[in-house]
């Protein structure tokens, strides 16, 4: 079993790290997506495998821009709620953003499932395999760091 002052110390490293570095990552990853089909060998099989069609169907540049957008902001919500960064706005904002991150997250991660009917077999499969589950993850770290920032929050300033 984990120590409590060691389970408080990975909340406020690991869990953050984790969350902005994986947030981070899926954006800019976005961001490629608008030039290139890349790490998929052609846009066919980027259409099938990423957007579940099998033809030219997927979101233009801008909302695919705009994904990448809020991915990479909640990765700089949260080096900002967890005190990595200075923080912008109000305290009680960010951690209101970061709990709706974690909302939004957990919609993505559990209601990805329908997303599966209808779409390509290829989507099919690495939606049930990874895309839904990362989202619910990526939910969970969310929510954890929302919560530790709510509990420094109401801890008294010391003496």
């Amino acid at each position: 079993m984990i120590p409590a002052s060691e389970g408080r110390q990975m909340v406020r490293t690991v869990v953050p790290a984790t969350l902005a570095t994986a947030l981070g990552g899926i954006g800019c990853l976005h961001f490629v997506w608008i030039f290139t089909p890349w790490p998929l060998p052609d846009v066919e099989t980027f259409y099938r495998v990423i957007g579940g069609v099998e033809s030219n169907e997927t979101p233009s540049a801008v909302p695919t821009a705009l994904v990448g957008t809020a991915l990479v902001g909640g990765a700089v919500l949260t080096l900002m709620v967890n005190e990595n960064i200075p923080g912008i706005g109000p305290e009680w904002l960010r951690r209101f953003g970061i709990y709706g991150l974690s909302g939004v997250m957990f919609l993505r991660g559990l209601g990805g499932y329908s997303m599966n009917s209808g779409a390509t077999s290829e989507f099919q499969t690495w939606n049930s395999a990874l895309y839904s589950p990362l989202c619910i993850g990526l939910g969970l770290l969310a929510g954890t760091v929302g919560l530790a920032a709510t509990r420094r929050a109401r801890r008294p300033p010391p003496p």
